[in-house]
């Protein structure tokens, strides 16, 4: 078993668990306390290290973090469906490759066969035919029959392994994806980040970081069903400005992340008021009552990834920059230049 505590370690933890939550602000459901009490168990390095990570750099828990934690590092099997979709795909694509030249093969040999059974055929035609060739000829009819069969169960074998290597694909994109606004979600940002600097180690990378601006006020008054609505559509929006260089996240509740490679800090911060305003020009009526909703706006923080730095410290500066935005009096954008500015 993981857990072997006795009841004294048990509630122990339990009111070091019941702390940390409380310092969190978040909630005591059954996943906000799973992910607290392996990280004070200690049972899982990765999560630790995470945890660590977050607190040393001032990030803010929230639920929808804390459900990230939990599916990376707790949900049972995790890592071997992991392994079982990564070997499946190796496998597929090898098969693929192989009914693909296999196909390519038989098709080849049996333009063979053909022009040997035609020169075979004209020969008798014209001249007295051997036995034994007579004989050669008819077993090589007889192995081209077969051949053409085997030839369309290749080509039926490789429709399947295409469309299973399809399906996969989109199996391993949709794991990256946030099942409510279609975004990319943290694990796959922090993959898409190593990928950009392993390609190219001191790559120039931009982030735009987004919040819906009183948006829990939004949720109380109008309930989360329609804030849903309204956060799905205010990503598609954010989408929309985003070449495909780039990578739209949704790194919390309503907050957004713009990852931008190649990109400086003035271009950034023109892409960041380019969404800030087609947001701003969102309309929203209510479904049943038909009622126009109140606007949404957003804040936005424009930073720039600085290599002397941690993935966790260049989201917190990120958000600080972001936090700049809305004490100056939100739906703007705000510039990591700001920061040394007084307010």
């Amino acid at each position: 078993m993981k857990y072997q505590d006795s009841l004294e370690q048990a509630s122990e933890k339990a009111a070091q668990v019941k702390v940390f939550l409380q310092r969190a602000g978040l909630a005591a459901h059954p996943v906000n306390y799973a992910v607290c009490y392996d990280y004070i168990s200690g049972h899982h390095a990765g999560l630790c290290t995470a945890i660590e990570h977050k607190l040393s750099a001032k990030t803010p828990f929230d639920d929808f973090i804390m459900a990230d934690l939990y599916s990376r590092y707790l949900t049972p099997a995790n890592p071997q469906q992991e392994q079982l979709l990564q070997d499946a795909s190796g496998i597929v694509s090898r098969l693929t490759g192989y009914t693909d030249l296999a196909a390519e093969q038989v098709a080849d040999y049996l333009q063979q066969l053909d022009f040997s059974l035609l020169q075979l055929q004209q020969q008798q035609n014209g001249d007295t035919i051997l036995p034994a060739v007579e004989q050669l000829r008819q077993q090589t009819l007889a192995f081209r029959n077969g051949q053409y069969q085997l030839q369309q169960q290749l080509e039926q074998a490789n429709q399947q392994s295409h469309q299973l290597r399809h399906e996969l694909e989109q199996l391993k994109l949709q794991r990256q994806l946030d099942p409510l606004t279609g975004l990319y979600n943290r694990s796959a940002m922090q993959q898409q980040l190593e990928l950009w600097f392993t390609e190219q180690p001191g790559r120039r990378v931009a982030a735009i970081a987004i919040d819906l601006d009183h948006f829990s006020r939004f949720n109380q008054d109008y309930g989360n069903a329609i804030g849903d609505v309204i956060l799905s559509k205010v990503a598609r929006k954010i989408s929309s400005y985003v070449q495909s260089s780039g990578l739209p996240v949704r790194a919390g509740g309503e907050e957004f992340l713009i990852l931008l490679p190649d990109v400086d800090l003035r271009s950034a911060s023109e892409i960041a008021e380019q969404v800030r305003r087609g947001v701003e020009k969102l309309r929203f009526v209510s479904a049943r009552s038909k009622k126009a909703l109140p606007k949404v706006t957003i804040s936005l923080g424009v930073s720039l990834y600085q290599h002397s730095e941690n993935l966790y410290q260049f989201l917190a500066r990120t958000t600080d920059v972001l936090m700049l935005a809305k004490q100056r009096g939100r739906n703007q954008v705000a510039s990591e230049t700001m920061l040394a500015l007084p307010a």
